[in-house]
């Protein structure tokens, strides 16, 4: 078996919650470390999903389209995905229920794991959020947040799994965006019903992060509760 790759952050989410929402970090720069990720870009503008090395921008209607190496991001995680494990569930599952399964199959809550779930869905609860200006925190951009449900759709979800205590680096728990299997819808999952899907799951033995060297990074101070705002602006 090949060496199992790192997972890549071009920041710590801390500062996309104190409200630091451009960076000089490249879409080129997160494919370069993977091709399967999540994210968003500069001003939060749409919600982003890396699958099968191919960007996409997730916009507040719910709509998709691909992004060019050259556009900014401030905030995402990317690894090169092949899959240690792989379940199917054939058997429909739905809200809570779905996430307790997911994280029965983790082999520790320790580790960090990419997810990727393709197939069936009865139903997805996702969301996006329009461009904003910078130094919004970001639960009070999710205040503004778009909601669409998606009903009976075939589709990929793609994400992470993070353990609690790097909480200022990445979301804890799952964080996973949706994108149909067409690639013309998706957001940021809320709530799933599967009906027929998929699961691979593949730990990661490091985190790779960057430390932005833009002014805003430098001289931001952590001001705001780094937990309670992304359980409140992620859930």
């Amino acid at each position: 078996m090949p060496p199992r790759p790192p997972v890549y952050l071009s920041a710590p989410i801390a500062a996309l919650v104190e409200g630091i929402l451009r960076e000089d970090t490249t879409i080129g720069t997160v494919r370069a470390h993977g091709d399967h990720g999540i994210g968003t870009f500069n001003d939060l503008d749409g919600e982003m999903v890396l699958i099968d090395n191919v960007v996409y921008r997730l916009r507040p209607e719910g709509g998709a389209d691909v992004i060019g190496d050259e556009v900014q991001t401030p905030f995402a995680c990317s690894t090169f995905f092949h899959g240690d494990t792989e379940e199917r569930l054939a058997d429909p599952i739905a809200g809570d229920d779905f996430e307790h399964h997911l994280a029965s199959m983790l082999p520790s809550k320790n580790l960090v794991y990419a997810v990727r779930i393709d197939g069936h869905f009865d139903h997805v609860r996702a969301r996006s959020v329009p461009k904003q200006a910078n130094y919004r925190p970001l639960v009070e951009v999710a205040k503004i947040q778009t909601v669409f449900e998606f009903s009976d759709i075939a589709g990929s979800m793609v994400g992470f799994w993070t353990p609690s205590f790097l909480q200022s680096v990445h979301v804890p728990g799952f964080h996973l965006h949706f994108i149909s299997a067409d690639r013309t819808r998706g957001g940021h999952v809320l709530g799933i019903a599967s009906r027929d899907v998929v699961v691979r799951l593949q730990h990661a033995p490091k985190v790779e992060l960057g430390l932005p060297l833009t002014l805003d990074f430098l001289t931001m101070e952590q001001t705001r509760d780094v937990d309670a705002d992304v359980a409140s602006a992620e859930r």
